[in-house]
């Protein structure tokens, strides 16, 4: 049935008068424990924008809007500031760039061509599990190596060519899992290397209270680790009702074979492009150092070589027209998905400030598992971890749970901190359920072919599953050998 009820009367109104009274007057509820009256604000601002994006899928930016607006009228700053932040965060900018190059793989129909190769693969013909896990798993991989945002960018146009393809709907669930199971496997394979990256905030912390981190341990824990994930969120996905592969199976490929006709001379430098992007990203994330020519490449970093890729897509012309129009590109541009990021980011930072109370909530709430044994405390804290980081800043949540196991540490001589900080380190990424978690999580939300719904359900599997791979595998491996 329509939400629009009898009468013409739409239901987008309650919709906005809801979400406009969690932003808006939240904030005069009375503050409740250690949380601070700015707290109070931001859980508001923050509930509303669940609920706003939640009821209305189709059109995530009204409510972004919005929440920018709400936050502007806190003790944070004035709406410019808050615009100002939200766009200013790396990954945010990050993903606008990236965007150039989604309008370009989409305007020279190469995302349709990769498509057509992958559909139309003899090796998975009639077996649709096995294209499903070549292409959740394969390119979740390569981001080992490289930013998963700029893979995740150009997979997700990717998919959504497959899935139209294959004929899928919005909302349907098999969508949603194969986008759950890329991210799922990106954000566990994050942590894999403790010396680069993400991990070295880790290594740090553990520096300066005194323990030195088994990197041979971590790295034998997290590969498998990695192993089981990919291959328990395929067993998953096989598993769970409503997950259905038979569009996939019944599919035609000689239609596809023939589709898959020689690349254009625009598609090639689209291509070249493409690639040169990220092979740069990788050689750039290896070689990037304090001195000479490594230095030169640090500080060009991701980010300059994104944007020199750009400008040299933007100068190269193919028969006549540039490989990069700066006119046809932006009308690829998803905004909804920029718009949910870029505020979902700034308002989750807010959420575990020092000021809104949160996180002292939070150590509060924990004190009660200090006395537990230590495999139930350390399941007990990856378990805070993994719940927390899906609504609030990964970096905050992440820092205060090491905090509290090393505090936890300094009473417990015996206990095993550094399978603590590893559980803590993977756990404390993997933000995927809803769209505050992390970019990840709102590049989910903000698929077109996934529905508030479906990405949940998606989202509650993955959550499930996790918790089982850290007590079965990260836990005992870890405290096995480490």
């Amino acid at each position: 049935m329509s939400e629009n009820a009898k009468g013409g009367f739409n239901m987008k109104y309650v919709h906005f008068a809801v979400t406009f009274a969690f932003m808006f007057l939240f904030r005069f509820v009375p503050p409740v424990g250690t949380i601070t009256p700015y707290g109070m604000a931001v859980i508001g601002i923050f509930i509303g924008l669940i609920y706003g994006w939640s009821v209305d899928a189709d059109n995530l930016c009204w409510s972004s809007l919005m929440g920018i607006v709400a936050l502007g009228v806190t003790d944070f700053g004035n709406a410019g500031t808050v615009l100002a932040t939200a766009f200013g965060n790396e990954s945010v900018l990050l993903m606008l760039l990236g965007m150039f190059f989604v309008g370009m793989l989409q305007e020279s129909k190469l995302t349709e061509w990769i498509s057509n190769k992958l559909m139309g693969a003899k090796f998975t013909q009639g077996k649709p599990w096995v294209l499903t896990a070549f292409i959740v798993i394969v390119p979740a991989l390569a981001t080992i190596l490289v930013n998963a945002t700029v893979v995740a960018l150009m997979m997700f146009v990717i998919y959504e060519e497959i899935f139209k393809q294959a004929g899928y709907k919005k909302g349907d669930l098999y969508p949603a899992m194969v986008l759950m199971g890329f991210m799922l496997v990106c954000s566990v394979a994050f942590s894999l290397f403790p010396f680069r990256g993400w991990c070295l905030m880790t290594v740090g912390m553990a520096t300066r209270a005194g323990i030195a981190i088994n990197m041979s341990g971590w790295m034998i824990t997290e590969v498998v680790a990695i192993a089981v994930t990919c291959v328990g969120w395929m067993l998953i996905m096989m598993i769970t009702p409503g997950c259905k592969v038979s569009n996939l199976k019944e599919i035609d490929i000689t239609q596809f074979q023939k589709d898959s006709k020689p690349l254009t001379p625009k598609q090639r430098a689209v291509l070249i492009i493409t690639v040169a992007n990220l092979v740069g990203c990788i050689v750039i994330s290896f070689l990037g150092g304090n001195e000479g020519f490594r230095l030169i490449m640090k500080n060009v970093g991701v980010y300059g070589w994104v944007l020199l890729m750009i400008a040299i897509a933007m100068v190269w012309h193919v028969d006549g027209q540039p490989v990069l129009d700066k006119k046809k590109a932006p009308a690829f541009f998803y905004w909804d998905l920029i718009l949910v990021v870029a505020v979902a980011m700034v308002v989750a930072n807010q959420l575990t400030n020092a000021s809104t109370g949160v996180t002292a909530m939070i150590g509060l709430l924990m004190a009660p598992l200090f006395g537990l044994p230590d495999y139930a405390f350390l399941l007990a804290l990856g378990i805070v971890t993994f719940v927390a980081t899906n609504f609030a800043n990964n970096v905050a949540v992440t820092i205060t749970m090491m905090t509290i196991a090393m505090t936890m540490a300094a009473q417990l001589p015996g206990m095993n901190l550094q399978v603590a900080l590893l559980v803590i380190t993977v756990y404390g990424v993997i933000g995927l359920l809803t769209p505050a978690g992390s970019v990840n999580g709102a590049m989910i939300h903000a698929h077109a072919f996934t529905t508030t719904k479906s990405a949940y359900i998606a989202g509650t599997i993955m959550l499930v599953f996790m918790t089982i791979v850290m007590a079965a595998i990260f836990i005992p491996l870890g405290l096995a050998i480490m």
